[in-house]
C-alpha cells in the first residue's frame, strides 16, 4: 500500500515525457527508491512490456528506427537489472577495441584494494622499458600516469590507429602527469605491469575475477589474443571479442558500485575514482573527460545523469547512466578492421549519432515502475542454423596452414571443432553446414574447402562480403 501511494505521488510529479533538452533529474532519483536492485542471474530476464518498466514502447521503437538508421549492429538497454530492449544480435561477440582498457581497469582496482599493485611505483622501480629503451625521465612515470594516459612516454605502441600516430607527440615532449595523450603505449604497458606483478594472464584473470562471477555467458578465452607488433614495441595490446549481453553485466557491475548479487568484485571507491574525470577535456568534441581507462560524459544533456563510458572504434560503448538506473550497449559490426575482413563494408557510428540514440532511449521513459513488474526470460534472437554434424576424422584432414594472398592463416582442430587463426587476428570458430562448407562463427561470412579427386584439401575459399572471394592454397 505505501509503495502504491508513493508511485502515484511521483508520477503526479512528473511534468510528462522528458524533452531533448534536459531530464527530470529529480524526479528519477525519487524514483530509483522503487529499484529492486535485481541481477541477472545465470540468464538475463526481460520486462513482458515497457510500460512494466515505466517505458513507453513507442519511445523505444522511435529508438529502435534510429539504431537501425545509424547502422548499429545490436543495442542492449538495462534498466533496474533486467532487460528493457535487445536489439539485433546481442550474443554475436564482435570486437571490443579500446573497451579493453576499461576492463584492464577494473582488473586494476581489484589488485589495488589487495595491495599487489601500488600505483604510485614508477616503471624504473619496476623494471618496465622497451625497445627502443625509455629515457631516465620516461621512467619515473607512475602506474597511475599510465592509467590516466599522461605518462608523457610517447614511444611507438602496438594497435595503434593512423590519427594515433599522426597525433602522437615528440618524445620528450612532456614530463609524467604533465599532459594527457589517448595513448596506446600507456595502455599496453598496463597489461605488461599487471601480468609481472599479479603473475597471472590479463584474460585468464579476467575470466576468474570478473567473467566468472558476473556469469558471463558468451566470453572465452578463445575470443582473446595478444597483438605484439616487436617492430614498435615490446608491449603487446590484448583485444577482446564480446556479446552485447555480457558487456551489460559488465556495465552493471559498474552501476551496482562493484558489487554483485553481495559479493564485491571491485571496490566502489574504485569505481568512483576509476570513472570520475582525471583529465578534462579529454577529446576533441569537448564532452568526455578521461578518468582511469574510463570516459566521462562533461556537458550536455546527459551530464546531470552522471554518465560514464568505455568507448571503442567504430562505436562501441557501454554507457552507465547512474540516473536513469541504465546501462546502455552499442556495438557495431567493425570486422573489417581483422585484415582478412578488410573488404567487409566499412561500418561505423560515430560518438554524436550514439548518444542521440541513447537519449532517445532515455527520453522514452514515461513513469516509475510498477510494484512488480512481469518479468520474461530473455530469448535472444540468432537467426542461424543449427550446425551440421562432422565427423572427426573428416574436420581432421582440413588441418593446416593456407595462404590467402600475404596472410597465410592455420586451420586447426581442438577438441572436435576446427578453429581459423592467423598473426594478428583472433581465432575463430568454424560451424559445420556441410561437410566441405563452413560458417566463421561471429563474423558469419562462409568459408569452403576445396577437394582434389582423391577427397584431399586443394585449397579454401573464403567470401568475406558479397562479390569478395578470398581463395587459400595449402603451404
Amino acid at each position: 500500500m505505501q509503495r502504491a501511494v508513493l508511485c502515484l505521488l511521483l508520477l503526479v510529479a512528473l511534468p510528462g515525457r522528458p524533452a531533448a533538452a534536459g531530464y527530470p533529474v529529480r524526479a528519477w532519483r525519487q524514483w530509483r527508491e522503487l529499484s529492486s536492485h535485481r541481477f541477472p542471474g545465470r540468464h538475463w530476464q526481460m520486462y513482458a512490456a515497457p510500460e512494466e518498466a515505466g517505458w513507453s514502447s513507442e519511445g523505444l521503437e522511435e529508438a529502435r528506427r534510429e539504431a537501425e538508421r545509424i547502422g548499429a549492429a545490436a543495442v542492449l538497454v538495462v534498466f533496474d537489472g533486467a532487460i528493457l530492449a535487445a536489439w539485433d544480435e546481442v550474443t554475436r561477440r564482435y570486437p571490443c577495441h579500446s573497451i579493453r582498457k576499461s576492463f584492464l581497469s577494473a582488473l586494476y582496482g581489484i589488485h589495488v584494494e589487495s595491495g599487489t599493485i601500488d600505483l604510485n611505483r614508477t616503471l624504473a622501480e619496476l623494471g618496465i622499458d622497451d625497445r627502443p629503451p625509455l629515457t631516465a625521465a620516461e621512467k619515473r612515470a607512475r602506474v597511475v600516469d599510465l592509467l590516466r594516459s599522461r605518462s608523457g612516454i610517447y614511444h611507438p605502441a602496438a594497435y595503434e590507429t593512423a590519427k594515433m600516430k599522426a597525433r602522437r607527440p615528440p618524445r620528450g615532449s612532456h614530463g609524467p602527469g604533465e599532459f594527457f595523450y589517448y595513448n596506446n603505449w600507456d595502455f599496453n604497458a598496463l597489461c605488461t605491469i599487471f601480468e609481472q606483478e599479479t603473475g597471472s594472464g590479463v584474460f585468464e584473470a579476467f575470466q576468474r575475477r570478473i567473467a566468472a562471477p558476473l556469469g558471463m555467458e558468451d566470453f572465452r578465452l578463445l575470443d582473446t589474443y595478444y597483438q605484439l607488433e616487436q617492430r614498435h614495441s615490446i608491449h603487446p595490446a590484448y583485444p577482446f571479442r564480446m556479446s552485447a549481453r555480457d558487456m551489460a553485466r559488465f556495465g552493471l557491475l559498474f552501476l551496482r558500485q562493484g558489487q554483485w548479487e553481495g559479493q564485491r568484485i571491485v571496490s566502489a571507491e574504485w569505481v568512483r575514482t576509476s570513472t570520475a574525470a582525471h583529465s578534462a577535456p579529454a577529446d576533441s568534441s569537448g564532452r568526455y573527460g578521461y578518468g582511469y581507462l574510463w570516459w566521462r560524459i562533461l556537458s550536455g544533456p546527459l551530464k546531470p545523469l552522471g554518465v560514464f563510458s568505455a568507448r571503442g572504434y567504430g562505436g562501441h560503448s557501454i554507457d552507465v547512466v547512474p540516473g536513469a538506473d541504465v546501462v546502455f550497449v552499442h556495438r557495431v559490426d567493425t570486422f573489417w578492421d581483422v585484415r582478412l575482413f578488410s573488404s567487409r563494408p566499412k561500418r561505423r557510428v560515430s560518438d554524436d549519432d550514439r548518444l542521440k540514440l541513447l537519449e532517445l532511449v532515455l527520453q522514452a521513459r514515461e513513469a516509475p515502475p510498477k510494484e512488480d513488474p512481469r518479468l520474461v526470460p530473455f530469448r535472444p534472437v540468432r537467426g542461424r542454423p543449427r550446425p551440421m554434424h562432422v565427423e572427426r576424422e573428416t574436420l581432421a584432414r582440413y588441418q593446416g596452414h593456407y595462404v590467402l594472398g600475404r596472410t597465410t592463416v592455420e586451420i586447426s582442430l581442438v577438441g572436435d571443432r576446427l578453429l581459423l587463426s592467423g598473426p594478428q587476428m583472433y581465432r575463430f570458430g568454424l560451424i559445420p553446414c556441410s561437410q566441405q562448407e563452413f560458417r566463421i562463427e561471429d563474423v558469419e561470412v562462409p568459408l569452403r574447402f576445396v577437394l582434389d579427386d582423391e577427397g584431399r584439401p586443394s585449397g579454401l575459399v573464403i567470401e568475406p562480403a558479397p562479390g569478395k572471394r578470398l581463395i587459400g592454397r595449402p603451404r
